[in-house]
Parts: structure tokens; sequence; C-alpha cells
């Protein structure tokens, strides 16, 4: 059994999107069980069985009890939402690529391991994200939104790196998927990719959106003075080849 859980979701994809992202968020059973509780609880005051980011942030319509406006309105709305992931949960993995970058003829050996889909290099760099951060004594399940492309690729390269990678074969004990309308854990990790996405189109090309605020509400932590931990990272093409020249070192290390 997994000492901790990690609930990512995607947002974006290659083929029509500027940037996408891939985020998570990690704790342990004990807190997921409480914080879907409080989720659940919010998604009743709100008229919601379930959240969907994309539906929620059209701010022209209704969602729920959340009433047609302005998207400063429709803020305030949402906010509670991720006041509850502030609240419970302690770690959020938040990493994001630029998808016209990752084509650089440049990256031809990150090309050569990931290939030219950024979302596989993004699976990558979160697993090995989780293994940094966390004690080598503590291990991970991960669980992914169900979506069927995705997900054969993600257990094929968690596979390549468990072959290669002793530890990633003992700490990563299990990957599975899940629906998210039925999995409240997913949905927030849905919302929190989405704000996560949006503020890097923003950091990439200076892209505005209405929702800034949201975003720093994750970094900020809630009214109870709690912080969500964070772990992320933005890859433009100078990002991207810093990463392929460290990774054609440890691959010179570790043949």
């Amino acid at each position: 059994m997994a000492h901790l859980y990690a609930h990512f979701d995607e947002s974006g994809k290659y083929s029509d999107h500027k940037v996408i992202t891939l985020c998570g968020l990690v704790d342990g059973f004990k807190h997921w069980i409480g914080f879907q509780d409080e989720w659940m609880r919010l998604l009743r005051d709100t008229d919601l069985v379930e959240f969907h980011t994309a539906r929620a942030v059209r701010y022209s319509r209704p969602y729920g009890k959340m009433q047609p406006g302005k998207a400063t309105d429709r803020a305030k709305d949402i906010l509670p939402f991720i006041h509850k992931i502030t609240d419970w949960i302690e770690v959020g993995v938040a990493f994001a690529v630029d998808t016209t970058a990752y084509q650089s003829k440049r990256l031809s050996v990150l090309h050569h391991t990931f290939g030219l889909d950024p979302q596989q290099f993004l699976f990558f760099i979160v697993v090995n994200s989780l293994l940094s951060y966390f004690p080598k004594h503590l291990t991970v399940g991960l669980i992914f939104d169900d979506e069927e492309k995705s997900a054969v690729e993600c257990y094929r390269i968690l596979q390549k790196m468990k072959a290669r990678n002793p530890e990633v074969r003992e700490r990563i004990t299990s990957i599975c998927f899940s629906d998210d309308g039925r999995t409240p854990v997913l949905q927030a990790s849905d919302l929190f990719a989405y704000m996560t996405r949006a503020e890097a189109e923003r950091y990439f090309t200076g892209k505005p959106y209405p929702y800034e605020e949201l975003f720093s509400a994750f970094k900020n932590g809630s009214p109870n003075g709690k912080h969500i931990h964070f772990d992320s990272g933005f890859y433009d093409e100078q990002e991207l080849l810093k990463y392929q020249d460290w990774h054609i070192a440890d691959a010179k290390r570790n043949p």
C-alpha cells in the first residue's frame, strides 16, 4: 500500500494548444478522505453534482448557484473550492511546457527519448519530481484522469522508468485511472491544472487571463493560515535545452 497518493490531470493537448500542463495534488489517505467530504459538501452547497472547471470559468453563464456576471464575480464563486484544496492538501506538483518550443530541432535528444508529444516528457518530469520531493521511505500511488490514449502512454513510460530505475520500481507502487466525474480529487486536480495552464500561457506569451487571483490563491494558501507546498516548472526552449543537457549527462553517468 502506498504512503501517499498523487492525483494528476492534464490541461491542453499539444496538437491544438500553445501550452500544456500536467498537475497533481499529493497527500496521505486520511487527508484525501477528509478533503473529499469537504469538497462534496461544497458541491451540495453550490447545487452541483460534480465540478467541471471549463464550465465553471464561463462567467457569462450560470453554473449551479453561480450566477452570470463578471469574471471577478465568478472568481469569488470558485475561490472556496481552491481554499478547500489549500486547506487540506500538502503538495501541489505543477509543470507546463511551451508546445511550440518543444518541437524545436535543437531538442532532438528529448524527441528521441520521449517522442514529439510533450505530455510524455511531462509525465517523466512529474514522477521524478515526486521521488525527489518526498523522503525516500515514502511510496506513492498515481491516479490519473481516465483517457485511453494518455493512459496507455503513461503506463508505458512508467514501465520503462521502472525497468531502468530501481527507485521508481520500489517507490511508485501503483498507477490507476479514474473517471473525474466520480472522483472529487481529480476534479480538484483539473481546477489546479487549468489555472496553471492559464498562468503558464501568461508567462510564456504575455496572454492575459481573468483569473490571475485564483492562481495566486493556490500560492498564497487559505484564510486559516495553511499553505500548500509547490514543486513546479515552466519549460520554454531555454529550460528544455537545459534539461536536455542534464539528460545527456545523466545517460553518460548511468548507461
